[in-house]
């Protein structure tokens, strides 16, 4: 779906695009088969009339209660560019305010984050339902029990699989391979009584569809038990529809993978959203004009006495930085965070001092604005995201080239240094996109130096304190504690740092040894942070280099073809028949250090703006020769050869030379 703008009675109107017809062809079949949300619109043309130019199907919603259906010809359809702007911001000057409740602010992050988990609930609860009423069928039910007796097995024997190894301290010997062979046949049985349970399935839900309403009701149970979920959460509306719409996303993603909604941990962190209704101009929002946002701008040393922070200094300017046009200002939001005596939301401000990096987009509409706080460490880090629409292009509409490229991406350590995460062939030349290796040395350092001293003090901690804390003279409250600590599966720096803070309470017992273990306690604070803010740097810069990247390739190439590759299945530690994943220790780290599912998700966005055409082909693209179709067999490493033509080629170059071949 687009936003678009069309003209009704001569005033133009926002609405979204959410179908097509095509010239000779009518509406009516279109409408049989659409969603509940275009069924429930009054279509304001005559569905039986066959138009005679392609025409766009538009939906406009003037009010939250009010739908309607427009066809209206594809030239006179006029596309809205979504502009969205992301800036720094400091620590808010007034989030512990004496005139409003104490922790109003935080207790409404918290809010979003259990209502997030209640519809996880409700949706879990409707998916059991659901399984139960397909279930009722006689065939199904009988399949189900089969693929339950199967599953039992398989943990049983996954069980023992995990104790060997632990036992053993390797993942191979006689014993394990005679389990692995075993998980095998039995995942393989699974996999043959899952598809025709999913078989079975199908045919059970026709049959129950046609006898009555039941799925229909169920569905129309969980839309009313997430109504009364956000109804009840007590959050402004701006808010809990943030948590809806990311809901919504979430559903269908996992409805479409076969997944399933996770809780979500609350750690402080979250965002508060302000949806402007009608929009706002960036005058407006400059002005004042609105009690929904503000943005009063400032000069740097007016910010720092406000904030009472010096702002980044002017005079560090290099080659590269934004740091000479930067503006300063204090972008105060509106939230509705608590009730008075008659339950009736009250208003209160929020601050920032905000650092403008970059210009906000002239004559552009403000339409929703998300202030966002996200723990890194100990510590949070503030960011707000502006989003405007746009009837004006605001990307240079280049001229088609017909250029194209084959893609494809990978991960390969490279001998002159850093990994390479893509190969590019376009007909001509083929080159490598190289993840730097000041990245990876990064990477490495954080998720191999700090987080093994880091592991390493936590057990010694462990050990230590229950050493400590071993006589019977241990106060009761510490005595639960120390329980809990030998009850832990394995030592985490949370559980010492809980119980030295406990310990303060008895400042008479062991004190010498309580004082070692705060010292213990705020070195491991110190290596956490250090890892934790050093992370967040490096995946920040990967992503970086991505969107330069992406936005490179999209401003040569018309079009850009790339491997259909499912990601996720690369990242699992066993197959689906239970063999394990033939990827390396080594080639996992570097899967992870390379993310090229970030890079992908970039190419897509870049496409979008840039108007590149992104295809996604299934293909043997490595193990298929480039020059004569044969089958290709490894040498050494990187290299392979045809067997038909000998060949000797760089596997990704040969792949990416498959994949230009398609869009030629």
């Amino acid at each position: 779906m687009k936003r678009v703008t069309i003209t009704i009675d001569g005033e133009q109107t926002k609405g979204i695009v959410i179908g097509t017809i095509a010239a000779n062809h009518t509406a009516a079949e279109w409408l049989l088969t659409a969603s509940v949300s275009a069924k429930s619109a009054k279509v304001r043309f005559d569905p039986e009339e066959a138009v005679a130019e392609t025409s766009s199907l538009v939906m406009i919603a003037p009010t939250r209660t009010e739908k309607y259906l427009y066809l209206v010809p594809d030239e006179q359809v006029q596309p809205v560019t979504t502009i969205v702007r992301k800036y720094g911001l400091l620590s808010p000057l007034d989030w512990d305010c004496p005139d409003y409740p104490a922790g109003d602010a935080f207790e409404h992050l918290f809010l979003q984050n259990k209502l997030w988990n209640d519809l996880v609930t409700i949706e879990r609860e409707h998916r059991a339902k659901y399984r139960e009423l397909i279930g009722s069928d006689e065939e199904t039910a009988q399949m189900d029990t089969e693929i339950a007796s199967i599953k039992d097995r398989l943990s049983v024997l996954d069980e023992g699989r995990k104790k060997l190894r632990v036992e053993h301290r390797k993942k191979k010997c006689p014993e394990i391979d005679c389990l692995d062979e075993n998980i095998k046949k039995l995942k393989s049985e699974l996999k043959a009584v899952a598809s025709k349970a999913k078989e079975t399935r199908a045919a059970a839900k026709d049959r129950i569809r046609a006898a009555g309403n039941d799925i229909e009701n169920l569905e129309k149970d969980r839309q009313a038990a997430v109504i009364k979920a956000y109804n009840n959460s007590g959050l402004w509306w701006g808010n809990y529809n943030a948590v809806l719409e990311s809901y919504k996303k979430a559903r269908i993603k996992a409805l479409k993978d076969g997944a399933e909604l996770k809780y979500h941990r609350f750690d402080g962190s979250g965002r508060f959203t302000n949806q402007i209704q009608g929009g706002m101009s960036v005058q407006d929002l400059l002005e004042g004009n609105r009690n929904v946002a503000s943005l009063r701008l400032v000069s740097s040393g007016e910010l720092g006495d406000i904030s009472g922070k010096k702002p980044p200094s002017l005079d560090l300017q290099s080659v590269g930085s934004r740091r000479d046009s930067r503006e300063y200002g204090i972008l105060a939001i509106t939230l509705y965070t608590g009730t008075d005596e008659q339950s009736k939301k009250f208003r209160r401000t929020l601050s920032f001092p905000v650092i403008l990096h970059r210009p906000l987009p002239e004559g552009a509409t403000l339409k929703s604005l998300s202030v966002h706080r996200k723990r890194v460490g100990t510590d949070f880090v503030w960011s707000v995201v502006f989003t405007f629409t746009t009837d004006c292009p605001t990307y240079d509409q280049r001229s088609s080239t017909g250029n194209r490229c084959g893609l494809n991406l990978g991960w390969k350590k490279q001998a002159g240094g850093g990994l390479r995460v893509a190969t590019i062939y376009d007909g001509s030349d083929a080159r490598h996109i190289t993840l730097p290796q000041a990245i990876i040395d990064g990477l490495d350092y954080v998720n191999g130096d700090l987080q093994g001293r880091i592991d390493s003090a936590a057990n010694e901690n462990h050990a230590w304190l229950l050493e400590q804390w071993g006589g019977d003279e241990l106060p009761e409250s510490l005595q639960e504690l120390r329980s809990m600590l030998r009850r832990s599966k394995r030592p985490h720096p949370a559980k010492f740092a809980k119980a030295v803070i406990a310990w303060r309470n008895y400042p008479e017992y062991l004190g010498d040894a309580r004082d070692e273990a705060e010292q213990r306690r705020k070195a491991t604070k110190r290596l956490t942070i250090e890892m934790a803010h050093k992370r967040e740097k490096l995946l920040r810069r990967r992503m970086d280099f991505y969107r330069n990247t992406a936005k490179q390739l999209t401003s040569v190439y018309d079009v850009i073809c790339l491997d259909k590759m499912d990601l996720r299945r690369l990242a699992l530690l066993e197959k689906g028949d239970g063999t394990p994943n033939e990827l390396t220790k080594i080639a996992r780290k570097q899967r992870q250090q390379a993310a090229i599912s970030e890079l992908r998700e970039c190419l897509s966005k870049a496409a979008a703006k840039n108007g590149t055409q992104i295809e996604q082909v299934s293909t043997a693209s490595s193990a298929t020769c480039s020059a004569c179709k044969g089958k290709m067999e490894q040498v050494d490493g990187i290299m392979w050869r045809c067997r038909e033509c000998r060949a000797l080629v760089d596997q990704d170059i040969n792949a990416a030379a498959n994949l230009f071949r398609e869009v030629l």
